[in-house]
């Protein structure tokens, strides 16, 4: 999960990294309290994705009169195919000189590494000249952190200011279990560092144990309404809905579905023991809650969920009219005979083995 680039700067701000002082802007009249940030001030448009400086998302604004029009224009553009919501004001921070900091995953080499170079505000793929330094869960030495600052052209008190802010960097990266924590640029005035812009991307996997990242977790209204009805839902980027009984059928369903050609547009575990209105309502929220989605697949085994409630559930979603797209549904297990027959003499088909579904499913897709 990637962080908004003012989330980010929340979060460097609570270990006491320096950053430009900022407010988010939601609309046009929020634009007075910016004013107060002094000019010039520059409009970021806040997006989780990198390069926004050469999109045009980051626009420096010399006096108010300019203020207004900036702000509209970047409020109209399409970044990446990302529409601009949120934008960031901030104060021009005047500086000398600029650097990159970053420390991250590094799956590779099965550790933790450090990256420096004097190249700040490039992406640090296109620098050749670069310090890197790989340590394990005890974090980075001094000694590493040292060199580090060195290796940057520091010395004497800007050193250790140097060092002392890749130790709060540090912090940052270790305590929310980030794969990545990046300043780029990281900005030098007069013996004063300023993070000019924060990248910030956690592990969704621990989460759970960092409850204090609840606030920047972004919001889905789907995955709200989802955990109403007690499904276990989460939305992809695909147009084909996975629907299953048990987590672990739900994900071998996504990776067959995958494995065919066809990309998944949410993963949903009706659970164990899932009623005929359980099912009813799952196919009425995902017709109403997931946009993107082109076709359904389920995929059930009866077992404590047995097969006529699924069969029950589907006839009762078709005569509300709920089942609006092309659907493919497989059943075996616990009743299956029974609700394949059931289904049948309502006109719907359904399939015992998961090759003839996905075969037809296939099939469909590459229409």
């Amino acid at each position: 999960m990637r962080l908004l680039e003012y989330q980010a700067k929340e979060l460097f701000k609570k270990y006491g990294i320096n950053v430009p002082n900022s407010l988010l802007i939601n609309n046009v009249e929020e634009l007075e309290g910016a004013k107060n940030l002094g000019f010039p001030l520059v409009l970021k448009a806040q997006l989780p994705v990198g390069g926004r400086g050469k999109s045009g998302a980051i626009v420096k604004v010399k006096n108010e009169s300019e203020l207004k029009q900036a702000y509209l224009t970047l409020r109209n553009k399409t970044i990446q195919g990302l529409k601009v919501d949120k934008i960031l004001a901030e104060s021009f921070f005047n500086h000398t000189s600029e650097f990159y900091v970053s420390y991250f995953e590094n799956r590779s080499d099965r550790c933790f590494s450090i990256i420096a170079t004097a190249a700040g505000g490039i992406e640090v793929e296109e620098v050749k000249e670069k310090f890197v330094s790989n340590f394990g869960l005890e974090g980075p030495s001094d000694e590493q952190l040292n060199q580090a600052a060195s290796y940057l052209g520091f010395n004497g008190v800007l050193k250790d200011r140097c060092v002392s802010l890749m130790k709060k960097l540090y912090k940052v990266f270790d305590e929310s279990e980030a794969e990545l924590v990046e300043i780029n640029p990281l900005a030098v005035s007069e013996g004063d560092f300023a993070a000019l812009d924060a990248k910030i991307i956690l592990d969704d996997n621990a989460l759970f144990r960092r409850p204090e990242l609840k606030p920047y977790l972004p919001e889905d209204v789907s995955v709200e309404e989802a955990e109403k009805f007690g499904f276990n839902f989460v939305p992809l980027d695909g147009d084909v809905a996975v629907v299953g009984n048990g987590a672990g059928l739900v994900l071998a369903t996504l990776d067959m579905v995958s494995s065919i050609g066809l990309s998944p547009a949410c993963f949903l575990d009706l659970g164990g023991g899932a009623s005929p209105e359980r099912v009813q309502s799952a196919l009425e929220f995902l017709s109403t809650s997931l946009p993107n989605m082109k076709i359904l697949f389920i995929n059930v085994f009866g077992g404590i969920t047995n097969s006529v409630s699924v069969a029950q559930g589907f006839l009762e979603a078709k005569g509300r009219g709920f089942l609006n797209k092309p659907f493919f549904l497989r059943l075996s297990g616990a009743g299956e005979i029974e609700a394949r027959e059931l289904l049948r003499k309502n006109g719907i088909n359904s399939f015992i083995d998961i090759e003839d579904a996905l075969k037809a499913l296939k099939e469909y897709g590459k229409r």
